[in-house]
């Protein structure tokens, strides 16, 4: 089954094949979680954000696993 998603006009060819990676990814493996933010986000937001889902991975007592490598 192939899934259409649209991204922002003024996104490059390499954004949007860059979020085409981490769905497929996420799809096949079930196991990364994806953080959609504003691209105005200050460098502490960033930061904030993923503390905050590194804390619900870890009281939820998931295992985060790293990605495979690539075969390029």
């Amino acid at each position: 089954m192939n899934i259409e998603v649209a991204v922002p006009d003024d996104w490059t060819p390499g954004q949007a094949m860059a979020v085409r990676q981490l769905l497929q990814h996420a799809l096949r493996n079930a196991q990364p979680v994806i953080a959609l933010i504003r691209k105005d986000a200050t460098a502490e937001q960033l930061q904030d954000i993923y503390r905050r889902i590194e804390e619900v991975i870890c009281e939820a007592g998931l295992e985060a696993e790293p990605a495979p490598a690539s075969s390029s």
